[in-house]
């Protein structure tokens, strides 16, 4: 009978050790993470300001409402470093155009994710242009980085797209995001810059002659 007051506090001890270690992984996970993620946003940028002048596969690219008299910042730019140059017409997608794209959307690495959480993502497994579907987004409808991005990119484009969380989701957290792939739903954290591996494969510009594509594309889906 005097054991049992013993083994109750040393349950109890032992059940409050798991749980702060269990809180303490959580708080861990993303610790510093806006000075991080800013930090790790700038090094990309440095390193295509220094490159780009000797490697075309490196651009920066001003967000599409830049106005140089107030966005003096990197935060204001997306870094691209380009896997495959497309080979379709020299038109590209307009703000108010819809787009067909392969697309995977990653936070960067952390504690538990070490190439970045997967946030969202539009094909199965390993992506494999041949095999893909590709998604419909409307330009208008993702975040201003990746609009930045589809409003330079040819169809064919494969690019790598770093944007920064000013351009992104901003300071705050997000909640709901669906990864597709595995319908499994995610939270994003605030100050997550995002690196995307973007495709264009085709884009719609309702009620227009598209310039430098066939006929066909007046009013339809411009995929060549």
């Amino acid at each position: 009978m005097k054991r049992t007051p013993f083994l109750f506090i040393a349950a109890l001890l032992a059940f409050v050790f798991i749980a702060c270690s269990e809180i303490d992984n959580s708080a861990t996970e993303y610790l510093n993470w806006q000075a991080a993620n800013e930090a790790h946003f700038d090094s990309i940028y440095n390193q295509a300001k220094a490159d780009s002048a000797t490697d075309k596969t490196w651009k920066i690219l001003n967000h599409w409402s830049y106005n140089a008299s107030v966005a003096t910042h990197s935060y204001d730019k997306v870094v691209v470093k380009v896997m495959k140059a497309g080979t379709g017409t020299a038109a590209t997608p307009f703000y108010t155009d819809s787009v067909r794209v392969h697309l995977q959307g990653r936070i960067r690495p952390s504690t538990s994710h070490a190439e970045g959480l997967v946030f969202e993502q539009t094909y199965v497994g390993t992506f494999n242009i041949a095999t893909a579907s590709s998604a419909k987004r409307a330009v208008s409808a993702v975040v201003p980085g990746l609009q930045t991005a589809l409003l330079h990119m040819r169809v064919g484009d494969e690019w790598m797209v770093y944007v920064p969380y000013q351009l992104g989701f901003g300071s705050a957290a997000g909640s709901g995001v669906v990864a597709p792939a595995t319908s499994t739903k995610v939270s994003i954290p605030g100050h997550s810059m995002l690196i995307y591996r973007l495709t264009l494969v085709s884009f719609y510009r309702a009620g227009q002659k598209v310039p430098g594509a066939s006929a066909k594309a007046f009013g339809s889906w411009v995929d060549q």
